[in-house]
Formats: C-alpha cells, sequence, structure tokens
C-alpha cells in the first residue's frame, strides 16, 4: 500500500472516532442543559443494562428485572391493628407477681386497664393484663406508670428481672398502608420505591403505626401507587453504585 493511500485511511479514521465522540459529547451535554443526572452501567455485551436519571430513577433492561425477582404491590388503606412494644421491670414476685413500665403521656392516651399483653422471657410466657395506669408522677416527669399483672408466679428473687411486654391495639379507621418489607430505612430517611412507567423512584415517606405484616404511610404515598416489596435493598444498592460509585460500570 502506498504512503498517501495508507496516510488517507488513516485520516479517514481518525475523522470517524472524533465525530463519534462529539455524538456522545452532545447527548451528555444535552442532558446537563436540561438538568438531568444520568448514570449508565452496561452489560458484557455493551449495552445498557441499568440507568438511573435524576427525578426519574432506576430503570432495568427486562433481564435484570426477571433476574432481581421484583415484585410490587399497590399502597391501600386497612384497618391497622398497631402494635406497641415496652420494657418492664419485674417489681413484685410470689403469688401476684407485677411488673411495671413507663411511657409517655402521649403513649398513655389509647392504653386502657385490661388490655392483654405477650410477655418475653420465656420464664413469663402468657398473658399479662394491664391492671393500672397511674399517673401520680405525669406532672412531675412526664411519664404514666402501666402496672401489669404477670401471668405466673415469679419468686421473689426474680424482682428486679426485665421483662419485654407486646399490646396490640384495634384500629381507629382504616390507614394508607404498604408491606412492611417496602421500606427502606436508611442514613439520609426513610424511603419506598414507587414504580414510574418503566421506572423504580426512591421516594421519601413518613411512616406511623404498624403491624408484623403492614405499616401506615403518613406522608409521601397516594392510594393506588404501586411500590416494590422485594428486592428493595438491591435497588438501593444498585442507585447508590451508579450515583456515587461512577456513572459507568463494566
Amino acid at each position: 500500500m502506498s504512503y498517501p493511500r495508507r496516510t488517507l485511511i488513516i485520516g479517514s479514521l481518525v475523522v470517524s472516532l472524533f465525530f463519534a465522540g462529539c455524538g456522545k459529547e452532545k447527548a451528555h451535554d444535552e442532558a446537563k442543559e436540561h438538568g438531568e443526572k444520568e448514570s449508565v452501567s452496561e452489560g458484557e455485551g455493551g449495552g445498557a443494562t441499568t440507568t438511573f436519571k435524576e427525578g426519574n430513577g432506576l430503570q432495568f433492561a427486562p433481564e435484570v428485572v426477571a433476574a432481581l425477582g421484583v415484585r410490587t404491590a399497590e399502597a391501600e388503606e386497612r384497618s391497622l391493628a398497631r402494635n406497641v412494644s415496652l420494657m418492664a421491670q419485674v417489681f413484685a414476685g410470689g403469688s401476684k407477681p407485677r411488673a411495671v413500665a413507663l411511657v409517655s403521656t402521649a403513649q398513655a392516651e389509647d392504653l386502657k386497664p385490661g388490655l392483654k399483653a405477650t410477655v418475653q422471657p420465656p420464664a413469663y410466657a402468657g398473658t399479662a393484663e394491664l391492671i393500672t395506669i397511674s399517673r401520680i408522677a405525669e406532672k412531675a416527669a412526664g411519664q404514666v406508670e402501666l402496672i401489669f399483672a404477670l401471668p405466673v408466679a415469679a419468686p421473689a428473687d426474680d424482682v428486679g428481672d426485665t421483662l419485654n411486654l407486646s399490646l396490640t391495639l384495634a384500629a381507629d379507621s382504616p390507614a394508607l398502608t404498604v408491606p412492611r418489607s417496602a421500606l427502606l430505612d436508611s442514613a439520609t430517611g426513610t424511603f419506598v420505591y414507587v414504580v414510574n412507567g418503566t421506572s423504580y423512584l426512591r421516594t421519601p415517606v413518613k411512616v406511623g403505626a404498624s403491624n408484623s405484616e403492614f405499616i401506615e404511610i403518613i406522608e409521601g404515598l397516594y392510594a393506588g401507587d404501586t411500590v416494590v416489596t422485594t428486592p428493595v435493598n438491591q435497588l438501593w444498592l444498585s442507585e447508590l453504585r451508579l450515583t456515587k460509585g461512577g456513572g459507568h460500570s463494566h
């Protein structure tokens, strides 16, 4: 091959690469002009498998969604019974064992004598009963004493033992709820991933009452919104990798 012809071919390749690079830069510049931040993760074949765009969320290739086993559920109104967990201390043993728990005035508002509570540890397994609500120290300390009758006789030397009590309170009215598995607790707040078209948008929420299955959403969602229930942590890790660990991953 002659020298001039070889020079012409090399020059053509350089020009082609230049314009290809300009095309990519132009796309990035246009995204910047619109205030968009976009990160891309490429698969083995070079195609984009996961993208993140601020304000839109995460988007996965269909095969990635299938591999992750993404599951969703709608935010719905439910009558949500509340679980209240208390720390109590045994102060009387013998034939009438008793335990006391301290709660704030606000926590005591929904409580009344006769409520049943499950008891742990196993030595006291069974059901305790709230028999007295004492407000003697309420003005001075801002706390209310709850006196519980324990389910079994406690030896005198068990006085001072610490117990975990759990009460279940009936719901006052239906509340907007999502499955507990949809919740993401992070250092920056509490979130859920909302299905946003073909993307998953991390959305801040304010939560309220909860039970073993569902949690109340006070702010951040509307009835009918669809949220991811699994794998929430994997979505969070993908977002962190794309936004904190660099725009491209090979």
